[in-house]
């Protein structure tokens, strides 16, 4: 498969596109976004209180750490991962005209060798792109290491308060490397993941599609972080204004109008966040792999 570069400015349209992801078949898109996220939580509370017992009998060391954290993350992965098939799957219908409703997202429980690959690349990006983050910090920030180990084995004990105190030299270089290997990696992550869950491409051969198409769109990956970070600031604006116009109303009407209101506000904002995420994916991929030329793949002719 062959990967194209695309204008810094395409940027702009996959985050239109990604906003308006919803407007052909809204029932769909925000019914899935709305059970996935319902099953990721349902999963991270079941993991999350599996690996707090492991903690609890294993002690406080660092190894026990480790142990707890893969206990969390690798079954959350695979229950992701699943969910990742379907919803992308979903999305492509809503694209492309067809067909689709809230409950395709869980279509990749039921084909288990494309979610097995597509667990695979996810376990794989994330192996690579901390290392690579991992190896950034240690030549330019290796203080900041130091400081996070410090900061994981006092969550364990509790005392974070004091670990947090201390904050080491280099957390502006070492949030502006992850910035950076966020940027290049969420595009390998779009374009790979497109490939193998609606191509039926294989892990390798996906995840270097992936690392072709990123490169080959550095510009337009960095215009789509920049508007992140300006939808950011203006979402924050507009938290500051919610929370002061809600407290007003607590105050002439009761405080249980803070949550009647906040809660589904909460939602709102999280649903949304699912949707603009899978969409700007989506349409990254579609234009950097000439998507929109190549008929979707039925999940049934999906192959290993």
């Amino acid at each position: 498969m062959t990967t194209r570069a695309m204008g810094p400015l395409a940027a702009l349209g996959w985050l239109k596109n990604a906003v308006n992801l919803g407007r052909n078949n809204p029932k769909a898109v925000f019914g899935g976004a709305a059970l996935l996220l319902v099953t990721a939580v349902v999963a991270t509370l079941a993991v999350g209180l599996l690996s707090g017992l492991v903690a609890a009998f294993a002690g406080s060391g660092t190894g026990a750490m480790f142990a707890a954290m893969l206990l969390v993350l690798v079954p959350l992965m695979v229950v992701i991962g699943m969910l990742t098939v379907g919803y992308l799957r979903l999305v492509d219908a809503v694209e492309s005209g067809r067909p689709a409703r809230a409950l395709d997202v869980f279509g990749g429980f039921g084909d288990l060798p494309t979610s097995l690959r597509v667990i695979g690349l996810m376990i794989l990006i994330a192996v690579l792109q901390n290392l690579l983050i991992f190896g950034v910090l240690s030549v330019f920030a290796a203080g900041v290491l130091e400081w996070y180990m410090q900061t994981m084995q006092a969550s364990m004990t509790g005392d974070v308060t004091a670990a947090m105190a201390q904050m080491p030299a280099g957390l502006g270089t070492a949030y502006l490397a992850m910035m950076v290997v966020g940027m290049v990696f969420f595009g390998v992550q779009a374009v790979a993941l497109g490939q193998v869950a609606l191509r039926g491409r294989g892990l390798f051969a996906g995840l270097g599609d992936g690392f072709a198409g990123a490169f080959k769109n550095l510009l337009p990956l960095l215009v789509l972080t920049l508007g992140y970070i300006v939808g950011l600031v203006l979402l924050g604006i507009l938290a500051v204004l919610l929370v002061t116009l809600v407290g007003v109303l607590m105050k002439a009407v009761g405080a249980w109008l803070g949550f009647v209101i906040a809660v589904p506000l909460y939602l709102a904002f999280v649903l949304a966040l699912i949707v603009v995420g899978f969409g700007a994916m989506y349409h990254l991929w579609r234009d950097v792999c000439s998507g929109r030329e190549t008929p979707a793949m039925p999940a049934d002719a999906l192959t290993a």
